[in-house]
């Protein structure tokens, strides 16, 4: 297959992803394209090094933002698998040097079945720089999909680290999350994750802030939904290590049919002048929210479906 031809394959599954997927692909902007285990393209810029290679199944890259670079502008990373019978394991390597800043968006779209996609990320945020990131999945209707990323990630002194990760169309298969934070004093981290499991999907989601330094502050957030024989566990964990440093986690999951949903929020303090906080809701949809929707003319599947986007935040 040609790079032109893998390309209009990796435009077609973005969709899923992205409103506007011709201008990633297309577009001036830096970004790292995958598909199966290809590289297809890299584009950098200045104070912006992105670099990749391959090894078999396994892909490696490395973005680097050099000291003082901010850009306003997003930049892309598109994971894409069109194939079955895919394993594709990423190794990836964030560097923000001191004052710099970035937004990342990732964009991972696998259609087939039979498909792992497993990822190590390491993430290392340098004193004042700031890390937005935003991972959005959609994995097609078979299933049997296998999504498994480890991150971890230190943020340095007066850094801020801000990721969501969304997961709320098409199938789940299995997702493994599993993300550690080590944040130094007066950093802040805020991560949310917006999940949707149906018929016998699996989630597992795992994350870990240790607020090690001094005025470190950290949000732990998670919406999701789980219906007919979908099971969605969260173990979200704040440790509280040092003076004045803050913490909350917030956790509100919506049940319906057989599913099984588990939210296991972990406050653990060390320092008497430090403050962590949680609260988790779990529940059916709401009653009446549901009957004002059929009283409008949707049925329950229709209503249901309605309300649990406007949970996720999903445009309706």
């Amino acid at each position: 297959m040609s790079v032109k031809e893998e390309i209009l394959e990796i435009l077609e599954a973005l969709k899923y992803t992205s409103e506007k997927p011709e201008k990633i692909v297309h577009g001036k902007g830096p970004r790292i394209i995958v598909k199966e285990c290809k590289i297809v393209d890299v584009k950098d810029a200045e104070g912006l090094i992105i670099e990749g290679k391959t090894e078999g199944n396994k892909i490696y890259a490395k973005i680097t933002v050099k000291e003082g670079y901010k850009f306003k502008e997003p930049i892309h990373m598109c994971f894409g698998v069109t194939q079955k019978d895919v394993i594709q394991e990423i190794h990836t390597d964030i560097i923000l040097e001191d004052n710099s800043e970035i937004t990342l968006m990732s964009h991972c779209s696998f259609l087939k079945g039979n498909v792992k996609h497993i990822m190590y990320g390491n993430i290392k945020i340098g004193k004042n720089a700031k890390f937005s990131y935003k991972e959005v999945h959609y994995h097609g209707k078979e299933g049997d999909i296998l999504v498994k990323p480890n991150v971890k990630v230190v943020v340095d002194e007066g850094g801020i680290y801000i990721s969501e990760f969304n997961l709320t169309k098409g199938r789940v298969g299995k997702l493994e999350i599993f993300q550690e934070i080590d944040a130094k004093s007066n950093s802040i981290v805020d991560i949310m994750t917006k999940t949707y499991a149906i018929e016998d999907d699996i989630i597992n989601i795992d994350e870990i802030v240790k607020l090690n330094g001094k005025e470190a502050k950290a949000m732990l957030r998670s919406k999701g939904a789980a219906k007919d024989n979908a099971k969605l566990t969260l173990k979200l964990k704040i440790e509280g290590n040092a003076e004045y440093c803050k913490g909350h986690i917030d956790c509100t999951e919506i049940i319906k049919g057989n599913a099984r949903v588990e939210s296991i929020p972990i406050v653990v303090v060390n320092n008497e002048k430090a403050r962590i906080t949680h609260e988790a809701a779990i529940g059916s949809v709401d009653k009446k929210q549901l009957e004002t929707l059929m009283a409008k003319g949707l049925d329950e599947e229709e209503a249901t479906e309605l309300i649990v986007k406007g949970l996720l935040g999903e445009d309706l």
